[in-house]
């Protein structure tokens, strides 16, 4: 079994959350933006890089909100380290511009009210976001393995 680190970003502006969007055969479903760590890179510039091959917009890491665990196909136990982000700048690209994902269609913002009805996986992470984005931050942050 290989172990991969993973940072994720968790940007919400103007009560929206940013999100990559995915269709494989006819669904559509919603990952929150980033990937996988280099060798030698650490995770906020990992972060960083990630953000902005798949959305074109620059991020400011912030805090650390939650750890993830989860093990894939091919022997695969991935971390993901979850950090609140600030939204720096955006990059004015079309999507074929971008370095986008097997199956990425694009990037949405989703209403932070409306999270608990979108594809938005993995679905563990719904209720917690919005619980962060309204104050009630809880000092757990590891997740375990969330589905």
């Amino acid at each position: 079994m290989r172990l991969k680190n993973s940072a994720k970003a968790i940007l919400i502006h103007n009560g929206k959350l940013l999100v990559t969007t995915y269709k494989e055969g006819e669904e559509i479903y919603h990952l929150l933006p980033g990937g996988g760590q280099r060798i030698g890179e650490t995770l906020d510039n990992t972060l960083k890089r990630e953000c902005m091959e798949e959305t074109g917009i620059e991020v400011k890491v912030n805090n650390l909100w939650f750890i993830r665990e989860c093990f894939m196909e091919e022997e695969i136990h991935r971390v993901e380290f979850m950090y609140s982000c600030s939204l720096v700048s955006f990059t004015n690209l079309k999507l074929n511009d971008f370095n986008m994902d097997d199956n990425q269609t694009g990037v949405s913002w989703l209403k932070i009210e409306e999270l608990l009805t979108h594809p938005l996986f993995p679905v563990g992470i719904r209720k917690r976001i919005i619980e962060c984005y309204e104050g009630n931050f809880s000092s757990s942050i590891y997740l375990g393995e969330i589905h």
